[in-house]
């Protein structure tokens, strides 16, 4: 169920919370946050509360404070409160007796709308408005405006104070060594902060109303500038304030006076129009990634759409030096770093809508590449070894140590980014999506061949030779299920490995004969014909685990000789993350059944046409009855596996709960940042789950699976650079092709062959 109450205003759907509600602060400051790809920013409320985490949060803007510590997107200086003080008394939320209150974002256009009505202790009442929003149209920009309206009386002397506050740290850790602040030409407020390796600007213009404004002055505070500005204002008329600010990293930086001349037109063209262009912007961005659902609740419609706001605004657009956290840009959880999150959840949105933009992302794991090769050598491998967790520089961020044990005062150690090697393939697996779909030949020259045989170079330095079982294994590694550590040939990362090394040997031949130019500048480079023998021989005859005679595919060597977990049910219900952990200790449960999150479940989704349909049906089932979705990456998978199956009913059981991750009635969830890989899960989803979608080998093909209660699915998506609407229900497939195609496309529905030239009707 949603939290918010979800209203429709003509085509655009609001999420709203009605009523002031501080055990939700924290949480709704993440889903409610305004962002646009090159800044987030938490959706504090502006005047000051007692609950709250501000933040605001630059895409690639990263520092590590301390040696000790670990590196970490930087929370920088806050630009959205404001103190009130109505002819004497200070104006808080907490103190007043609320008369109304309302608080909505518009998941179409990301604009927060806060209204809140107060009445003081002086009586009187007035009611104050705040709006704002990250501007799409100029990424450097934040605009947001206030208003105050007193209504049964008149404001003799009103002050309003607010600025750019430098104070704001990553849970009590300062990262600016250093912060200028001034006042330029008694208008513009500055602040300048300083890392040891890069700067942020933060400039800031307004403007006030109705000649209300009495006075202006500067304040000047430890690490923040201000403006005070007084007003006056009678019964039922508003008195309005309204904020500029233009954000800018050290790289993007453009000179002061023309971050000034562009503050001063948004400034005289006011918050309306500056807020029409930003419009306009997501308007543009909607028609191209939009879901139209017939059928489809207002909360299921709400909940899809709002998965896609927040895809859209944690791109960082037309950029390649960063790349999507596991939080996007909402908050501080898992320190702003990059996961294997990005390429298997959230890359597929990006690669059918914006294949430019899934580019960029995988262009941004090239820029790591010889960190990547760094760490291979520094543990014994060859080729390249991606990180577990990434910052900007490519190198692995996962700390070595956990926090202390309270009971035994030492440190755990940190094994995912030294055993879950599986990250490495699942990037090249995203490699080599984005070239089937695009057949982008100039990215693969410059990035993707190399990545891929540098990928292979490290899977056959992983493998070990096994004289007797007579094939490679790969032994103490960890899969997609982290409850199971330590274990070997786990089936996930084997397929995988042997996906990347298969690939390699098909591209290293494809490039040779066709290319002999760019193969003998990367044989040159690479030591090709150093390697190709040995990614022959892994791919020939690494060990895979294959379905036993109750078509279950082994999770790894010893999962299926594991006792079950008896009352995992409990668990499964449970509202407490990793509950078992409660009442196990992490050695037993790596000695049950028992999975944390979809791991086989996984590799099935990733390849779709591996196994026959009656092996898939019987490890979803078989696997999903010892998960307990202690992941927020488990749901969306299961659920699409489920809905590849046919499992309807059951895929639309896990695809309720993975649609509310983020907005459900759990206050403690979200509040560190929204669930990034669960939102790109929903898209997965609906797309690949339920509208059946998948495009391999140069056919589109199609197989419609779609809930009862939805009657007909309608987006698009993109081929070779090239527009197709799609239209789905259980009764028929339409599909119709955008201009500059000069070949027909083949289609397959349900196993049935067509081509697509301009239009095709299938019926089911």
């Amino acid at each position: 169920m949603i939290h918010y109450a979800v209203e429709k205003r003509g085509q655009e759907i609001w999420l709203a919370e009605r009523g002031y509600e501080p055990r939700f602060a924290l949480k709704t400051e993440s889903v409610f946050a305004q962002c646009n790809g090159y800044m987030g920013v938490r959706a504090s409320h502006g005047l000051s509360v007692l609950d709250g985490r501000r933040g605001m949060f630059i895409a690639g803007f990263f520092n590590r404070a301390y040696e000790e510590e670990s590196t970490e997107l930087v929370n920088c200086p806050d630009v959205t409160e404001y103190l009130l003080k109505l002819d004497g008394e200070d104006v808080y939320p907490d103190r007043a007796s609320i008369l109304g209150y309302e608080r909505r974002l518009n998941i179409q256009t990301g604009e927060l709308f806060n209204k809140i009505r107060l009445r003081l202790d002086s009586g009187l009442e007035l009611e104050v408005t705040d709006r704002r929003f990250a501007s799409m149209e100029d990424q450097h920009l934040f605009v947001q405006k206030i208003i105050i309206t007193p209504l049964n009386g008149t404001i003799q002397k009103g002050e309003l104070v607010t600025g750019i506050n430098g104070q704001q740290t990553n849970s009590g850790v300062s990262h600016f060594h250093k912060i200028d602040c001034r006042v330029y030409e008694k208008q513009f407020l500055h602040v300048t902060g300083y890392l040891p390796e890069d700067t942020l600007s933060v400039l800031m213009d307004c403007s006030c109303s109705n000649s209300g404004e009495d006075t202006k002055e500067f304040l000047l505070k430890r690490r923040g500038v201000f403006g005070r500005y007084t007003f006056h204002t009678t019964e039922g008329e508003s008195w309005s304030y309204e904020k500029y600010v233009y954000i800018q990293k050290e790289e993007d930086r453009t000179e002061l006076e023309l971050q000034k001349e562009k503050l001063e037109e948004y400034r005289r063209s006011g918050y309306e129009s500056a807020f029409g262009k930003h419009h306009e912007k997501m308007r543009s961005i909607w028609k191209r990634a939009g879901i139209q659902i017939q059928g489809a609740t207002l909360e299921e419609d709400a909940a899809i759409k709002f998965a896609q706001y927040h895809l859209i605004v944690m791109m960082p657009w037309h950029r390649t030096d960063c790349s999507i956290a596991a939080k996007g840009l909402t908050g501080e959880g898992y320190k702003g770093h990059v996961f294997w999150d990005t390429e298997i959840f959230i890359n597929p949105f990006f690669l059918y809508t914006f294949p430019e933009e899934a580019r960029n992302l995988l262009e941004f794991r090239y820029r790591g590449l010889d960190a990547a090769r760094e760490k291979a050598e520094a543990y014994g491998y060859q080729g390249a070894m991606f990180p577990w967790e990434a910052a900007k520089t490519g190198k692995e961020e996962t700390p070595l140590y956990a926090a202390l044990n309270i009971h035994t005062g030492k440190a755990n150690k940190v094994w995912s980014g030294i055993k879950e090697h599986h990250v490495t393939a699942d990037i090249i697996y995203a490699i080599w999506q984005y070239y089937t779909m695009t057949g982008d030949e100039n990215f693969m020259q410059n990035c993707g061949y190399e990545m891929i045989f540098e990928a292979a170079a490290f899977w056959t330095s992983r493998a070990r030779w096994d004289e007797a079982r007579g094939c490679y294994v790969i032994e103490d590694t960890i899969g997609p299920d982290e409850y199971t550590e330590h274990i070997d040939n786990n089936a996930y990362t084997n397929y995988m490995a042997r996906y990347c090394t298969n690939l390699a040997v098909t591209l290293a031949k494809k490039l040779e004969r066709n290319q002999p130019r760019l193969y003998q500048e990367l044989s040159q480079k690479l030591n090709l014909q150093q390697h190709i023998k040995g990614w022959v021989d892994v791919t020939d005859k690494i060990y895979l685990p294959v379905p036993d005679t109750n078509l279950i595919i082994p999770q790894d060597d010893t999962f299926l000789t594991k006792k079950r977990l008896t009352d995992i049910e409990k668990y499964k219900k449970s509202q407490i993350k990793q509950a078992v952990l409660l009442d196990y200790s992490r050695d037993e449960i790596v000695n049950m059944q028992v999975l944390k999150q979809a791991d086989v479940v996984m590799l099935l989704n990733l390849f779709p046409h591996m196994f026959p349909e009656e092996v898939v049906k019987k490890n979803v089932l078989f696997y999903e009855e010892r998960t307990i979705h202690d992941s927020s990456l488990s749901y969306c998978a299961h659920a699409q596996a489920c809905a590849a199956i046919g499992q309807i009913e059951l895929a639309w059981e896990f695809f309720k709960r993975c649609l509310v991750i983020d907005l459900d009635e759990n206050p403690n969830d979200s509040t560190d940042g929204i669930h990034a890989a669960s939102l790109g899960g929903i898209w997965n989803c609906v797309v690949f789950g339920f509208a059946g979608i998948n495009y391999e080998d140069g056919q589109l093909n199609i197989s419609p699976k779609i809930p009862e209660h939805w009657k007909e699915m309608q987006f698009y998506i993109q081929i070779h650079g090239y527009e197709i609407q799609v239209r789905v229900s259980n009764q028929e497939v339409v599909l119709k092709r955008g201009g500059g195609w000069d070949q027909p496309l083949p289609v397959s529905v349900n196993g049935r062959d067509f081509l697509l030239e301009d239009s095709l009707k299938v019926m089911i």
